[in-house]
């Protein structure tokens, strides 16, 4: 089992699902817009709505501000706003189909994991874990230096021979475990999953007052999916020194 490109497919499902939620935001946004645009239009056209001697009154006191839109000019400007606020509300519909891809994709890629792990000798699936149990951090202090002794990179001749870690060994202590990889695949897919079931029940006409909700993801861990990146990045940088030892 590849665990490095299981962990890059699931970071794509989450970079897929980040870019739809900012285009999610900015739909949002624009129907905010829209919305308080047709609530002054409505408004205007119930002014227009009210008796001849207070439309009269009213339209005087207008005269100096901008002039009003005739009733006809207003229904339409009401019909047209309606359906802009159609077309955004069902472009979130859209944007929620999109979110469910990626959770299947996610719960497909947890299914891989799990029936690679069945298949697994036990003994071998062991070691991995005893590899992968090493702090992250061990990993990412490697640098060139480590693999150069310590006469030599001080510029003086070495007398001694020189141990240097096998490329194995390197590339043992930046392996991930299976196991590990199924842990965060189900976290991740668990609270995108919770996220998506709380957007869900916000879509609906009124929803404008549940912007800033909506783009604050608060079911989402995205410390835990920078954990995963950054095992990532260790595992991308030890193989790259192990290359030169």
């Amino acid at each position: 089992m590849d665990s490095i490109a299981t962990l890059q497919q699931l970071d794509q499902e989450c970079n897929t699902w980040a870019n739809q939620h900012a285009h999610s935001c900015n739909l949002l946004a624009s129907l905010v817009n829209i919305t308080r645009q047709r609530e002054q239009t409505l408004i205007q056209w119930q002014q227009q709505q009210l008796s001849p001697s207070q439309n009269i009154g009213m339209s005087s006191s207008n005269s100096k501000g901008k002039s009003l839109l005739s009733p006809s000019t207003l229904q339409l400007l009401i019909h047209k706003q309606t359906l802009e606020i159609e077309s955004v509300i069902n472009q979130l519909y859209d944007t929620i189909q999109v979110f469910k891809k990626v959770l299947q994709a996610m719960a497909a890629l947890e299914r891989q994991v799990e029936a690679a792990i069945q298949r697994m000798d036990t003994s071998k699936l062991l070691n991995t874990v005893n590899f992968s149990a090493a702090p992250a951090s061990s990993t990412s202090s490697l640098s060139e230096q480590n693999l150069i002794p310590a006469d030599t990179a001080a510029g003086r001749p070495s007398n001694s021979p020189s141990i240097q870690p096998s490329t194995a060994t390197l590339m043992d202590t930046a392996e991930i475990s299976p196991l590990d990889v199924l842990d965060w695949v189900s976290r991740i897919r668990a609270m995108y999953a919770h996220e998506l079931n709380v957007k869900q029940t916000q879509i609906h006409p009124s929803m404008t007052s549940l912007d800033r909700s909506w783009g604050l993801q608060k079911r989402i861990d995205f410390a835990l999916e920078q954990e995963i990146i950054e095992r990532i990045k260790t595992y991308r940088r030890v193989r790259e020194l192990a290359s030169r030892v």
